[in-house]
């Protein structure tokens, strides 16, 4: 599944080179602001049809994640991380960015919010951008997704902060390389949080190196790591549905021990758990299940 050129809404970098600090703020104001009155969800922002909450579309998922007492699955108004587990699961974890950014933006009684893509231009030469095909094959409209290229992660996460500002976004998308990438640390995250809960925004933080055994302090709601997962074949051993190993490292309430095997089925949109015993290869992965330790109230959630 190829995820990472795209002409979607825009490909040319963000951040012209050879211009002072201040010239480039300005620019990346300048292009986002234009971007941004071009979406023609920015012209109509009813703060009461914004959807609070987004779900997986797995019962035992959904409700373990309401954590002590709040509403199934994850609030859109919010900063989320997502970790791939490997070099080699990055193309996972950014599909699974973008298929929770669907799930929200189906959730959404204005459908035509765009979702805003931020790379790194030296990530995006290494790892290969938006591919629309690819996207297309999730069952993701590339007509719905804003591409934009920053000069490093410092620019990446200012064109970040302008788009989450924005209630004309469904989702704003950071992908960032590197265990510690220049600019994102406490404070960073703290403002990337804070603008999404005033704006409603969904954020996501696509890290391409875990840094699971060393975390960096965060201000995210949650933090997840995923890998891929073998897929399920369907009728004719056909190719299955993409599949992915997910594991909860952090959440707000203090869960954690979270892990489920799924698979996104495009046409229904919708996640679901691989059931025990599903006829896959035996990858010693997490339980196909979800499992929150037995002690936590979420595990006392039918």
């Amino acid at each position: 599944m190829n995820i990472p050129d795209s002409k979607s809404r825009l490909s040319e970098p963000l951040l012209p080179a050879g211009q002072t600090s201040v010239n480039r703020r300005a620019a990346l104001r300048a292009r986002l602001a234009r971007i941004l009155s071009a979406s023609p969800a920015g012209k109509t922002e009813p703060a009461d049809q914004r959807p609070t909450h987004f779900t997986f579309g797995v019962d035992a998922l959904d409700q373990a994640l309401r954590g002590h007492g709040g509403q199934p699955g994850m609030p859109c108004a919010a900063l989320h991380e997502i970790h791939g587990a490997g070099r080699d699961d990055l193309t996972s974890a950014a599909a699974m960015s973008l298929l929770l950014a669907e799930r929200c933006r189906d959730a959404d009684k204005v459908p035509d919010r765009p979702v805003l893509w931020v790379s790194e231009s030296a990530e995006a030469r290494r790892q290969g951008r938006l591919y629309p095909p690819g996207l297309a094959e999730l069952g993701v409209d590339p007509a719905h997704i804003i591409h934009v290229e920053a000069a490093d992660s410092i620019a990446a996460l200012r064109a970040a902060a302008e788009g989450t500002r924005s209630p004309a976004m469904a989702a704003v998308i950071i992908a960032l390389s590197g265990r510690k990438p220049r600019g994102l640390n406490l404070t960073a995250t703290r403002r990337l949080s804070l603008s999404a809960r005033e704006s409603g925004v969904l954020t996501l933080l696509l890290r391409s190196g875990s840094d699971k055994d060393d975390p960096m302090p965060s201000a995210a709601w949650s933090r997840w790591q995923v890998a891929a997962a073998p897929s399920a074949p369907l009728a004719a051993n056909a190719p299955g549905h993409p599949a992915f190993d997910i594991s909860l490292l952090r959440h707000r309430s203090g869960l954690y021990g979270l892990n489920a095997r799924l698979e996104w089925n495009r046409e229904h949109r919708i996640f679901r758990a691989l059931p025990a015993g599903q006829d896959t290869p035996d990858t010693g992965a997490v339980p196909a299940l979800p499992v929150v330790r037995a002690d936590h109230p979420a595990a006392q959630v039918a």
